[in-house]
């Protein structure tokens, strides 16, 4: 029987954030094998509109529940009261597509180019921040929410979804890439299900009886792709073929790993890093609380008519008392007493009723016992927790509900609340269907009128499933562990490759800065030297023998430099054929040394590229702090002026930046 018993089904809207597709098939899963009936609800999926805002829909009372990105964070530091009730893509499919003719290899080559971003794609902008390409250096368009534009070439990259857009075009045999803010380390949740502060604190068991039938759903999709897309196409939108929808649903599998973690779970960790990645772009203060904006099952909401209710009846009760004895205390005249007495009866009759009310319709089974451990109540929770009904439980013993081997335990526990006090337990539990469940007891001694014991309430909870999961949850600790180290790895390895340049290999402009501006902070006692350079003459292979062969050339030169640096020196490609080498603790000297042998290495390095025989020179500016440079982050102008003199002197040569102050030189040596 479900929870709702024979009550009438309430009904609920979820905003979809887009049409319908397989993205969203736990919620067609739920609503076709009824779980969303079982849990007494009747509920509406709503399909987006192209630009529609579901949060937007949610906070205007439209819809109960939405599903939204990680941007939901940022709507609750805008004041707008959003809580997230479950996650169903543990990694956002969201991604940045470029077809090949566009000529974009690499994100940074996206800056200044036209791009169609569509609303609520924070961590692309943060993702591109992060690549060194602010916003302010975005040439946007708006949004078409389709691919018409991409495909004529009026954009040059937009945002898509990995698990929809891909597919059109692989289809057509047209070359694409994918720049996710995964490569970057932004690491954002995808699809997530969404209330508000004041539906959870007004229909507490109706979203948790939505979260809870929504989650199987998405079990039940995951583990029946077949049948759930049949269900799409036949009820819900034939605007994807069989093909693409299957194809979504692999697409979506890595991102929702459900294999190895529970579809839902949400890690409030993760959610911390994405607070403090929109921090780091300036999108969200530093420190924000997350405090409501993560839903927890495992807490009690308590809907605000229970302490209207419980706080009424309390009152009433000590009312009756009071009038009580003052009319015990007072002898007043016969009139005035039973005008007072029969309010005395119509208060004790309302704190009754009020307090049958919550006793029939709480969620955990109320059960009175006597001093002999009978039954002589037995509420609705009870005869559905255990099976037996109200009327076959009264003047029962424990002995029917507990095993044998746990009656010592719990007739000691019963004889503690007999003394005084809240005394709780756990014990196992039988039902009448034969099972053994395991159940969470509080137990606390009621008085009668009289302030004599009268009677033991008993409060339980079926904790069978919730201790099943924590055993499995124990079972699995130590591969847990061993995934979380493996990931952190792979996060490392993320860090790594986003410092790095992707063709050379060698570390980036983003990284150059970072080591300067350290460097600036910790080199106070040693030389610091560092050598600018760049390829001559490199715009004649690439319009010659073509960009393939320049990337040729470019990692020749990389290969040089990576092989003869020391193990502390620091190579990186500044950009475009121009390549810088940090070198701590060595002297102007040797600098001018390294450049050197750099210099005449490539000059006599044939490089055989796939369209032909390549030979090129490099020019060099050397420069040293602090001779050319009040701090070590100047030294970077200070060798690329030494650079362009290089040039002007008709190339294939080092030059040293001039000393300013001989005093500082002296001290390189």
């Amino acid at each position: 029987m479900s929870a709702w018993g024979a009550q009438a089904l309430q009904p609920v809207r979820l905003q979809l954030k887009w049409t319908h597709q397989f993205q969203f098939a736990g919620y067609y899963a739920a609503q076709a094998q009824g779980f969303y009936r079982e849990a007494g609800l009747e509920v509406s999926l709503l399909e987006a509109r192209p630009g529609q805002d579901p949060v937007a829909t949610v906070l205007n009372g439209q819809a109960e529940f939405g599903v939204g990105t990680s941007d939901l964070l940022l709507h609750r530091a805008r004041g707008q009261p959003v809580v997230v009730l479950a996650v169903i893509f543990q990694h956002s499919p969201l991604a940045l597509m470029a077809l090949e003719r566009s000529g974009i290899r690499n994100i940074h080559e996206v800056a200044g180019r036209r791009l169609m971003i569509e609303d609520n794609s924070a961590e692309l902008f943060a993702y591109l921040e992060r690549e060194g390409i602010p916003r302010g250096s975005l040439n946007l368009v708006p949004h078409s929410f389709g691919t018409a534009e991409l495909s004529a070439g009026t954009v040059d990259a937009q945002s898509v979804y990995i698990t929809d857009e891909p597919f059109v075009f692989a289809q057509a045999g047209v070359n694409f890439s994918l720049f996710t803010p995964r490569s970057g380390g932004i690491d954002f949740y995808g699809d997530n299900l969404f209330t508000t502060e004041s539906y959870l604190r007004t229909h507490p068991a109706v979203v948790e009886a939505f979260r809870e039938a929504s989650l199987r759903g998405w079990v039940y999709a995951m583990g029946h792709p077949t049948e759930i897309v049949d269900l799409i196409i036949q009820r819900y939108s034939q605007r994807k073929t069989r093909e693409q929808l299957l194809y979504e649903y692999e697409q979506m599998r890595p991102l929702l790993r459900n294999e190895l973690i529970a579809v839902g779970y949400m890690y409030p960790g993760r959610w911390r890093h994405i607070a403090d990645v929109y921090a780091e772009q300036g999108m969200l203060p530093a420190g924000i609380a997350l405090t409501g904006f993560l839903y927890d099952p495992q807490r009690l909401h308590i809907p605000p008519w229970v302490y209207w209710w419980v706080g009424g009846a309390l009152l009433l009760t000590l009312s009756a008392g009071s009038i009580s004895l003052y009319i015990l205390r007072i002898d007043r005249r016969l009139s005035l007493e039973m005008e007072r007495r029969r309010q005395t009866e119509w208060s004790l009759k309302a704190s009754q009723q009020h307090y049958q009310l919550i006793y029939e319709t709480a969620p955990l089974a109320l059960i009175l016992f006597d001093r002999e451990h009978r039954v002589i109540d037995w509420n609705r929770a009870a005869e559905r927790i255990f099976g037996w009904p109200r009327i076959e439980m009264l003047g029962v013993g424990l002995e029917r509900m507990v095993p044998a081997a746990d009656l010592d335990y719990v007739a000691k526990v019963m004889e503690q609340a007999w003394e005084g006090g809240l005394v709780g337990g756990v014990n196992r539990n039988l039902t009448r269907d034969g099972r053994t469940i395991l159940c969470r007891w509080s137990n606390v001694l009621q008085r009668d009128g009289h302030g004599e014991p009268g009677a033991v309430l008993s409060l339980a909870q079926d904790i069978t499933e919730a201790e099943r999961i924590r055993a499995d949850l124990e079972a699995a600790n130590q591969a847990l562990h061993t995934q979380i180290r493996q990931i952190e790895g792979l996060q490392e390895d993320l860090r790594e490759q986003a410092r790095r340049d992707p063709l050379t290999g060698l570390y980036n402009r983003r990284y150059l800065e970072l080591v300067l501006q350290r460097e600036s902070t910790q080199s106070r006692d040693q030389p610091l030297s560092l050598v600018m350079i760049d390829i001559d003459r490199f715009k004649e292979v690439n319009d010659t023998l073509g960009h393939q062969a320049g990337d040729q050339v470019l990692t020749a030169l990389a290969r040089i430099l990576t092989s003869t640096t020391r193990a502390s020196d620091i190579a990186c490609r500044f950009g475009g054929e121009e390549f810088t080498v940090v070198l701590p603790g060595a002297a102007l000297e040797v600098a001018y040394a390294h450049a050197e042998s750099w210099r005449k290495a490539f000059s006599e390095l044939l490089i055989q590229a796939d369209t032909g025989e390549v030979r090129r020179t490099l020019s060099a500016g050397v420069a040293a702090w602090p001779a050319h440079a009040a701090e070590p982050g100047g030294l970077l102008g200070a060798a690329d002026r030494a650079l362009y003199a290089a040039k002007a002197a008709g190339r294939n040569r080092t030059i040293v930046a001039p000393i300013a102050d001989p005093a500082a030189a002296s001290a390189l040596s």
